[in-house]
């Protein structure tokens, strides 16, 4: 039901538009009908197009904007339009308040995005372009003049634009069909001949015009899906087997066996698919070529998975081609599973023209900005400064004594500020004199307190004496984080936001860094810029420092490209920079011996507490994980026992390294002891990689380095240990090794092939931080390894990085 016509102009309307008055008969008129019909679909008046600002005619833009602003979004579900052509093209694409073409449809339609209303079709009641015949001797017309062939030739142009560009626009329909000369044009009186005979498309005798027949060319044309979202119910399809329909989209058979063909016109397609904690797949091919967005299985097959990343139930749209030639294509998507899932909701088709020539405009320009900034900064090095100051000195003149006062306190609290840090100079030293036991002692304190305080007021007080701890005996921070890093999957909330305690005392420590830092500064009477950065030259950096920066670089820019942003940039957080803050605090203090040997004390601390921890519940037989033939396996306090195996197998070669060749017998004695525990609960995550991989090749490296009889002893050790491992090999989880066709082998040869796909699709920033879960059971997982999808990582040091 369309409610009035014109009523933007005072011709239609019958007075001067008025937005608000049209706005209460609209309402009223829909509640009536729909009071008679729930299912009616109201169509706004169909705004004429005009650029006169009133009051006899309104804007059809302004007029909309208007209705929006008096609240009439609610009782119109289609805006009517009529997009005629006037004097240019249909590929005129200027837009303005000033211009009448083809192209002021898509004005309406940036007002209604505007107001929030981009969900609702745009109809064209009347669109064309004005013919009249050469002898026409009559009144000209207002709409503008072509010729019958142009005329037809803009229509049919038009039409394939709108198909393509505008996936918003409904039914485009004609002005006119066939005039009458005898039947007058209400309510002007105007004979219907005359007001209308430019538009027609059959003239009053019945006769074809060029029009006629190009619109009759294009509906012989075979139907397709052109640019815009469809359903099953909507779109344009072919069905095979024994699919059903609703409004929830198509739904399978158990009995398997479903296609549906697509066809359509454009360069991306997308399908519309619900998923959820259930198994199914798609394979989709697009001009019988595997679909260009999917990964492949062994047989080359295009599949999409239906289990959603989360496992949640989700209704998206997933590109499966992109890049194509623009033109017409068909889609074949073939069913494996998803019975009584309705798992295709309908599909997407999207235009994209070659958009190269704006990019290397928009990089010409860019270039070029760059440039006029460098020139700006050079002409500026060029101004004599003198003046600013005295312009400085006029204002201070000028301002109130109040605001003096203000400046003068703000000033005085930071030169006391200065003060207080160049005495925590020597704050520091005195602590630092105190020696390592009772430093130490206070900063565990602290720590603990802080940490599991039940009262907020003693929780800050506690964290800001640790925090002056860490300020006055840095290296002890280091160490500090060096022994909480394990536990980094125990979050202390503070704030309604849940941090580790790692985190919180590797926060402290870098402010304690950069406030050092700046003491030291000030200290030296350095303020140069150029000394400032004068560490960070190439000359000056590691290797090491360089790999650090290039992993940072690309861990930032990555989870902007990432489809779970907010994981990612949690493990950017957790994974990347506080370890880099770490190394940066580690690598520009630069501690002495004693200091390295903290660090390295503290670490082995917190492998031992993760050991005994481990050990403790493995005793107890509770937090274990079951394994192939009812293995019990230690996981400790991570979710993985194969997480344990990596930590501990970074922790075991660092203590035989020290029990063998440190030169303080106490601490080898005290490392070789710390190895019994550490060695012991690294056996009982049965963990294949850490026990037969991470373990003997960090020995292997050990005697290495040692080289000479420690070289054959190692491998001696290395040797006895595999022969001594081989009863291992009756165990369910380690026989799997050899099994190609199932078992954990099976399916991580299935797992690395997924994670190269998935490499081949993103190689520069990958999936993104901690995305690789998600990825992998929503998309990459292949449909063979279908028993294991909750993987959050290749399990391959090589594909892993």
């Amino acid at each position: 039901y369309q409610i009035w016509h014109n009523p933007n102009l005072a011709d239609g309307w019958g007075t001067a538009p008025n937005p608000a008055a049209y706005a209460e008969l609209l309402q009223r008129s829909a509640e009536a009908i729909h009071a008679a019909d729930l299912d009616a679909r109201i169509l706004l008046g169909s705004l004429a197009p005009t650029i006169e600002q009133g009051p006899e005619n309104l804007s059809e833009v302004r007029f909309l904007h208007g209705l929006y602003a008096v609240g009439a979004a609610p009782y119109f579900d289609i805006l009517s339009a009529q997009p005629y052509g006037f004097h240019s093209a249909p590929g005129d694409r200027q837009i303005g308040q000033g211009v009448l073409n083809f192209s002021r449809a898509v004005l309406l339609r940036e007002e209604m995005i505007a107001h929030g209303d981009g969900e609702k079709a745009v109809w064209a009641s009347h669109f064309g372009w004005n013919s009249l015949p050469a002898t026409w001797e009559d009144v000209p017309s207002i709409w503008g003049q072509v010729d019958e062939l142009t005329q037809a030739a803009y229509t049919g142009a038009a039409v394939e634009r709108a198909r393509r560009e505008w996936p918003w626009m409904g039914p485009l329909c004609l002005a006119h069909f066939q005039p009458d000369p005898d039947t007058p044009a209400l309510p002007s009186g105007i004979p219907d001949a005359r007001r209308h005979w430019g538009f027609a498309a059959v003239g009053p005798d019945g006769t074809p015009r060029p029009v006629f027949n190009t619109l009759s060319q294009l509906a012989r044309v075979p139907p397709t899906n052109y640019p815009g979202a469809y359903t099953p119910l909507s779109g344009v399809a072919e069905w095979k087997g024994n699919w059903e329909f609703s409004d929830l989209g198509a739904d399978v058979s158990q009995e398997g066996g479903e296609q549906v063909t697509i066809p359509f016109w454009g360069t991306d397609l997308g399908l519309r698919v619900r998923r959820g904690h259930y198994r199914g797949y798609f394979y989709v091919t697009v001009d019988g070529q595997p679909a260009n967005k999917l990964p492949k299985d062994e047989e080359g097959r295009a599949y999409l998975a239906l289990t959603s990343p989360d496992y949640e139930p989700q209704v998206v749209t997933l590109p499966v081609a992109t890049g194509l030639p623009p033109g017409h294509h068909i889609a074949v998507v073939t069913v494996e599973r998803g019975w009584d899932q309705w798992p295709l909701a309908g599909w997407s088709v999207a235009y994209h023209p070659d958009r190269d020539v704006y990019r290397w405009s928009l990089a010409s320009l860019s270039l070029l900005a760059l440039a006029s900034l460098a020139g700006l900064v050079m002409a500026g090095r060029r101004v004599r400064w003198g003046p600013l100051g005295r312009a400085v000195t006029a204002a201070w003149g000028r301002l109130s004594e109040g605001l003096r006062l203000l400046l003068t306190a703000v000033t005085t609290l930071l030169l006391w500020a200065s003060a207080w840090m160049t005495w925590g100079t020597d704050a520091s030293n005195g602590f630092r004199r105190l020696g390592d036991g009772a430093g130490i002692a206070a900063t565990l304190a602290a720590a603990g307190l802080f940490y599991y305080s039940p009262w907020l007021l003693l929780t800050l007080l506690s964290g800001l004496v640790l925090f002056v701890l860490i300020l006055l005996r840095l290296d002890l921070g280091l160490a500090l984080i060096a022994a909480l890093a394990p536990f980094y999957a125990f979050p202390w909330t503070l704030f309604n936001k849940a941090f580790s305690m790692a985190e919180l005392v590797t926060l402290m420590a870098l402010v304690s860094w950069g406030v050092r830092k700046f003491v030291d500064r000030q200290s030296a009477g350095d303020n140069s810029a150029s000394r400032l950065f004068a560490a960070c030259r190439p000359a000056n950096l590691h290797s090491l420092d360089l790999a650090v920066l290039a992993l940072v670089l690309v861990a930032v820019f990555s989870p902007f490209f990432a489809e779970f942003k907010r994981v990612a940039w949690r493990e950017l957080r957790l994974v990347v920079l506080e370890p880099t803050a770490f190394y940066l605090m580690l690598r520009t203090t630069r501690p002495d011996r004693r200091g390295l040997w903290r660090v390295a004390d503290f670490f082995v601390a917190g492998g031992v507490a993760v050991a005994l921890i481990g050990l403790v519940q493995y005793g107890l037989g509770v937090n274990l994980i079951t394994a192939e033939g009812g293995l019990p396996r230690l996981r400790s306090v991570y979710g993985s026992p194969n997480n344990v195996g990596l930590y501990l197998g970074r922790v075991l070669p660092l203590l035989v390294a020290v029990a063998l060749f440190a030169r303080h017998r106490r601490r080898r004695l005290a490392y070789g002891l710390a190895a019994l525990p550490v060695g012991a609960a690294l056996l009982l995550t049965f963990s294949k990689g850490a026990l037969l991989l991470g373990v003997p090749a960090s020995l292997l490296t050990i005697g290495l380095l040692a080289g000479g009889r420690w070289l054959w002893a190692t491998l001696a050790v290395v040797v006895a240990a595999g022969l001594a491992a081989v009863p291992l090999l009756r165990l369910p989880r380690f026989a799997s090794i050899f099994d190609t066709h199932g078992g954990t082998t099976f399916f991580r040869l299935k797992l690395w092939q997924a994670t190269i796909a998935m490499i081949r699709d993103h190689p520069w920033l990958g999936v993104g931080l901690d995305n690789f879960l998600y990825q992998y059971r929503g998309r990459y997982i292949l449909p063979e390894a279908w028993q294991e999808p909750d993987l959050s990582h290749p399990h391959n040091f090589l594909l892993d990085h």
